[in-house]
């Protein structure tokens, strides 16, 4: 039995998440989402949260859970990984029975940590970082590829489907960009490509002008952005000021619908990595309508990317393995370990690999006529 660790809010150690995580509520399944509300990434973590929300209405509506409901309790990060390991340990505390969400790298790697202390099973949907996944975890799987995977792809698209040549990096120094920057340019170097320049910036600054005046003297005909919003729309706003043609490219930070809203002219042609896409097929096409219709009044505009990936994580991975796994933790965390399944939106099977990273075909978009539309072979 291990040590109960310091107590938390409301007098519950972190050990009673282990073995007693079903006694909150009888009737009541308690599923956590940590995410970012309130910080920059908030437009992202907004949709986590929607495609929670969704996702257990639909669950609820046919049922529950062998016949109990779902409840969500939800933790806002703000962006901020010290918070955000503070944050997953109150959720823990709070004896949720699963975690859902997660975005950002920083902030993921921080709290990662503590649900495995905790033998807690944690589904991250909305980071990237190689490190996320590895031999070492027991309890945390990722439905999203990673970097490694996305960068690789992206460094043969730019060279062998767009042609360029002269290839720009500009990537915000965190976790993520800086994951992506190293992948991409080690992939380049196997494609026997050095990039004209790379720059960096810091995850909340607003003005770029020294670093896209380096670029602009590289005369690139790519740029790739590794980062997300609302840096990456200031970049490319601002780099077509000072005159760069350059077409962007980059990971699946850049696909959000806050993209194509706040650079609607500079990000067209922007062809990006992405996770999920309503041209894929139909059920796509009316999960995203209703999703679009169901969040259309609320502050934040509905974006499906994230919010797909968390409704698919809920509703088609976790849901049918708690209810196979009655009250055992470990009984749980086998079951994800073991899933294998067709999701919508994912072209062929999907299967969670020997680091728990779900296996799946990549995505290509491409921003056209103000929309992500599927970046297709005849393009």
């Amino acid at each position: 039995m291990r040590k109960s660790g310091r107590l938390l809010a409301a007098g519950v150690c972190w050990a009673c998440a282990q073995f007693w995580p079903h006694l909150s509520v009888a009737d009541e399944l308690l599923l956590g989402v940590i995410a970012d509300l309130s910080g920059l990434g908030h437009s992202y973590g907004v949709s986590i949260v929607q495609g929670a929300e969704m996702a257990v209405r639909d669950i609820n509506a046919a049922g529950g859970v062998n016949g109990r409901q779902v409840k969500l309790v939800v933790a806002d990060d703000a962006s901020n990984p010290a918070r955000s390991a503070i944050e997953m340990r109150q959720l823990i505390a709070s004896q949720v029975t699963l975690i859902v969400g997660g975005w950002g790298s920083s902030q993921v790697l921080a709290n990662m940590d503590v649900a495995e202390e905790a033998g807690v099973p944690y589904i991250v949907v909305g980071a990237t970082s190689p490190m996320i996944t590895n031999l070492a975890n027991r309890w945390t799987f990722r439905v999203i590829p990673s970097d490694s995977v996305m960068a690789e792809q992206l460094a043969s698209i730019v060279t062998e489907r767009l042609k360029m040549t002269r290839i720009a990096i500009i990537n915000d120094s965190n976790a993520y960009g800086a994951g992506n920057r190293d992948v991409f340019i080690a992939a380049l170097a196997q494609l026997g490509v050095v990039p004209v320049a790379v720059q960096s910036y810091r995850t909340a600054d607003k003005e770029f002008s020294a670093q896209l005046a380096n670029i602009r003297a590289a005369n690139p005909d790519g740029i790739a952005i590794f980062g997300t919003v609302p840096a990456a729309p200031a970049i490319m706003n601002q780099a077509r000021a000072l005159g760069i043609g350059a077409r962007f490219v980059g990971t699946g930070g850049l696909a959000n619908d806050a993209l194509i809203s706040l650079a609607p002219t500079a990000s067209q042609g922007a062809v990006l990595m992405t996770f999920f896409n309503e041209e894929v097929d139909e059920e796509s096409r009316l999960w995203a309508e209703r999703y679009k219709k169901e969040f259309a009044n609320r502050q934040e505009p509905p974006r499906p990317v994230l919010a797909a990936w968390e409704y698919r994580a809920i509703r088609d991975i976790a849901a049918p393995c708690l209810a196979a796994s009655g009250p055992d933790m470990v009984t749980l965390r086998d079951c994800l370990a073991k899933w294998k399944g067709t999701l919508f939106g994912v072209m062929g099977a999907a299967y969670f690999d020997d680091m728990q990273q779900l296996a799946q075909p990549p995505l290509v978009v491409e921003v056209k006529d103000g929309t992500f539309r599927l970046f297709r072979e005849s393009d």
